[in-house]
């Protein structure tokens, strides 16, 4: 099993374009901040506050974030990258040569689930040094040690989740263009299921209910937790806590059902849930899918 993660990985990492790809998402949404979707925040914390708030406070809070945001991107969008090789292996029929090989039937499908775990955790931890190490070092924002331990301890839970619904998803098509036309769509909208591109509490009460019933408006709620949570405290400090509160849920920090907030643990309980259950459903979909070749 060891040869066949290995396999995936150098596959993935040799091929410069497909890890582009799954940084690219982080660049554009950086890009669409700095020149648009920042200054939202701005007024919005601007007319909340009075003009009160300093400038610094208020980029230590967005970058926070932004950066959170990403990170609940990126554990998607690279665990679904980390499955290419198995929709060309399918494609390509070289599953026929696992299948004849002496080698147990349930490495292969494992094989691909840890590798895209693995992935989207290097790529996920990449971006967290990357745009955190800047956040950090250019002194908009200083994280504790228990900032990046809560937030890598999410990014593995996240990772770990999407590559078992990735998983399923990518077992269920059976081309490249499928999977590519995949990509594209999923990539396109996970902006608007995390509440990245729009804030939560500026969608429609079906939409915001759509969010809630999906795994990944929880996964970036927990990372913003980890990440902005402080920040949101820090830069509200002085003003009523109902403030904080309104800001916190408008902006995804804090999901409610009705009038009840969601805690951490429901959120995690429920992302474990949808973890089992995904990989239940990618173990026998795949299933069916051998026994067809």
């Amino acid at each position: 099993m060891r040869a066949l993660i290995d396999r995936n990985l150098k596959l993935y990492f040799r091929d410069k374009v497909a890890v582009f790809f799954s940084l690219l998402t982080v660049l554009i949404v950086i890009v669409l901040y700095v020149l648009f979707l920042a200054q939202v925040q701005i007024d919005a914390i601007a007319s909340a506050s009075g003009g009160m708030i300093s400038d610094d406070k208020i980029k230590a809070l967005i970058n926070t974030w932004v950066l959170a945001g990403l990170l609940s991107i990126t554990t998607v969008t690279s665990t679904l990258g980390g499955y290419a090789t198995m929709v060309n292996d399918l494609e390509k029929k070289k599953l026929m040569d696992f299948k004849s090989s002496p080698m147990k039937q349930t490495y292969y499908p494992v094989a691909q689930f840890i590798s895209a775990f693995l992935i989207g955790t290097i790529i996920s931890l990449v971006a967290l040094i990357g745009y955190g190490g800047y956040i950090h070092l250019s002194g908009i924002y200083t994280f504790s040690l228990s900032h990046i331990l809560k937030c890598s301890g999410y990014i593995l839970l996240s990772a770990l989740m999407n590559a078992a619904l990735m998983g399923f998803f990518v077992s269920l098509l059976k081309t490249t263009s499928a999977y590519g036309n995949f990509s594209l769509v999923l990539g396109t909208i996970i902006g608007f299921l995390n509440g990245l591109y729009v804030p939560v509490g500026l969608l429609p009460n079906a939409v915001q209910v759509i969010i809630k019933i999906l795994p990944f408006g929880h996964i970036a709620a927990l990372l913003r937790q980890a990440l902005a949570s402080d920040a949101a405290n820090a830069c509200f400090a002085g003003l009523p806590e109902q403030v904080v509160l309104d800001y916190k849920e408008a902006y995804g920090i804090l999901l409610y059902w009705g009038d009840k907030k969601i805690a951490p643990t429901v959120s995690v309980i429920f992302i474990v849930a949808v973890l089992v259950v995904s990989l239940i459903l990618f173990a026998l979909n795949y299933r069916r899918k051998r026994s067809e070749i």
